[in-house]
């Protein structure tokens, strides 16, 4: 099994506090992200705690898919991360980490997933596609921030 990361980061001229709010508010995660459209709070949760569980709903390439997520971080205004657990019991993590800074807040989004098969991984090209979509979600994230 290998390790496969990847993480991007953008200056966001907003409060950490909103930056946070607006990642925890799963009902915009379709004006963020270019893959996951919908997202719905599942056992009772409805809200950011952790333990927390949600179901995103993706596409991609005329694939569709939806995963069964639980949170794993939900500091305000610093950290927000969950982790999609795969059958077999890898799990893949996602985490945005948000540093206030002069004028608002620096956001790093990353993801860490244990594979079977990296060399596939990158065959297909999810590893590139998965780095463009973090840098188009933050640019998404700023303008709604800013806005």
């Amino acid at each position: 099994m290998v390790e496969t990361t990847g993480s991007a980061s953008v200056a966001i001229d907003a409060s950490p506090e909103v930056v946070y709010d607006i990642l925890t508010d799963l009902s915009r995660i379709g004006e963020l992200s270019p893959e996951c459209y919908k997202v719905e709070w599942e056992g009772g949760a409805s809200g950011p705690a952790v333990g927390a569980e949600f179901r995103g709903y993706n596409r991609n390439s005329g694939n569709e898919w939806d995963a069964g997520c639980v949170v794993t971080a939900a500091d305000p205004g610093r950290e927000w991360a969950f982790e999609v657990p795969a059958p077999d019991g890898r799990k893949t993590v996602w985490r945005y980490v948000i540093e206030p800074t002069e004028s608002g807040c620096l956001v790093t989004e990353s993801f860490d997933s244990p594979i079977l098969d990296a060399e596939f991984f990158q065959k297909v090209g999810r590893h590139d596609l998965l780095l463009k979509n973090i840098a188009q979600t933050l640019d998404n994230l700023k303008a709604a921030a800013e806005s």
